[in-house]
């Protein structure tokens, strides 16, 4: 009876664990709504401002029903082909016919999403740099690590309770004073459940293997992708002290951001054109300006420089491909963009400095889209500005984006 008893545990057993795991991954999947919106949505959409496609806050009320939206989210362009709404094709018009495109998600993940949208996270935006970091990693997705640590626990319960079975077995034929046939180890009985249950087992391995085909794919899509990098820098600098409470404009410290590709990194002679001066910080006293002098070969008892000078060797945090074109001079100059555009709200950011954007071809690309070209007493989009207005007379297009002037245009940034 006893045997008995344990066979059938030990053969539901690998049923009972894949159902937990399917049902788990369903309650992570199902709760996480946050990272389906930024995997899906946040390239054009943020939570209350405009960006390549309307705020989405408040979006279900918006709508006549639910299933609706979902049809939409999923196909816009089936949707409105099939039904017809009104309200769909209005907002198609009202966005310049930019075609959302559609959407690999089900109903479920949907729901996710929206429920998100309606509920976010009060700290979903980090406001300076010592948060952003604490949201970084706050924001890191384990479930994958959970996933493989239950599979390992699942292992290791199935091959205890085979062990179990085994010696109720032996101890079973000793009380009977029947010789114990059995041979078979842990690899043998699995090898039997699977010959047995070939197509639950055919499931399984389905199941597992689409699983980990959606998380590779996620884990490439974050390849070379370094929102958040914040290093340690050889020297503690605060954005927050310098460019916030003390005024300093970023291109005193950077620059060639107005006059050439890069903004470069500001050399240790800028630095102590005030330092010189300034022996001791707000925050770190005298031990970071203390590297800063060294960096200078200056000698601050004497006043004078005649120690050895020594490079800093500061690490760089915003660095796109090589294959990549971007100058600096071209957006600040004649684009007239603020440093914070890409690098957020630098005069709040205290210590360490962190990368801000995404910087992906897509980011860049939703800029040019959004970003309207100032025109206005811009002496270099003259004649470009009376060419636009007359090619665009007949859609009464009169404020134009940076995809009008051709900023979509691969060679613009390739080449």
């Amino acid at each position: 009876m006893i045997p008995r008893l344990f066979s059938r545990i030990t053969s539901s057993l690998p049923v009972f664990i894949f159902s937990s795991f399917l049902f788990l991954s369903g309650t992570v999947s199902a709760q996480d709504g946050e990272a389906l919106f930024k995997a899906n949505c946040a390239s054009c959409h943020k939570l209350n401002k405009k960006l390549v496609g309307p705020a989405l806050a408040g979006v279900q009320d918006r709508w006549e029903s639910e299933e609706n939206l979902i049809a939409w989210i999923k196909n816009s362009q089936a949707y409105m082909k099939e039904t017809g709404d009104a309200y769909a094709i209005e907002l198609f018009e009202a966005y310049n016919k930019s075609i959302m495109p559609a959407q690999a998600v089900n109903d479920e993940e949907v729901k996710a999403i929206l429920a998100y949208i309606a509920n976010p996270p009060v700290d979903a935006v980090p406001v300076v740099a010592e948060t952003a970091v604490a949201a970084e990693v706050q924001g890191d997705d384990y479930s994958t690590y959970w996933m493989a640590a239950f599979a390992l626990l699942a292992i290791i319960i199935i091959r205890v309770l085979f062990g179990v079975s085994k010696s109720v077995k032996k101890l079973n034929a000793e009380v009977e004073d029947k010789e114990y046939a059995g041979t078979e180890g842990f690899f043998d009985s699995a090898k039997a459940w699977i010959s047995n249950h070939k197509r639950a087992t055919a499931g399984i391995a389905l199941v597992l293997g689409a699983f980990l085909l959606v998380q590779t794919w996620y884990t490439v899509k974050e390849v070379g992708v370094y929102q958040s990098y914040a290093p340690e820098q050889p020297i503690k600098f605060s954005h927050k002290i310098h460019a916030g409470e003390n005024g300093i404009s970023c291109v005193y410290c950077h620059h060639s951001a107005e006059k050439g590709k890069s903004a470069g990194i500001p050399s240790v002679n800028v630095c102590m054109n005030c330092h010189a001066g300034i022996g001791e910080g707000k925050r770190w006293g005298t031990e970071e300006i203390s590297k800063i002098y060294e960096a200078a070969g200056y000698d601050a008892e004497q006043g004078s420089y005649t120690k050895e000078k020594k490079p800093v060797k500061w690490v760089r945090i915003h660095n796109l491909p090589d294959f990549a074109y971007f100058n600096h001079s071209q957006h600040v100059v004649v684009g007239k963009q603020k440093c914070q555009t890409c690098h957020g709200d630098v005069e709040n950011i205290d210590y360490p400095m962190y990368q801000h954007a995404e910087l992906t071809m897509g980011w860049c690309i939703n800029c040019h889209r959004e970003t309207e070209v100032q025109m206005a007493g811009n002496a270099y989009y003259d004649k470009v500005h009376d060419q636009l207005l007359e090619q665009y007379a007949d859609e009464g297009i009169e404020k134009f984006t940076v995809e009008h002037i051709g900023g979509l245009e691969c060679a613009k940034c390739h080449y």
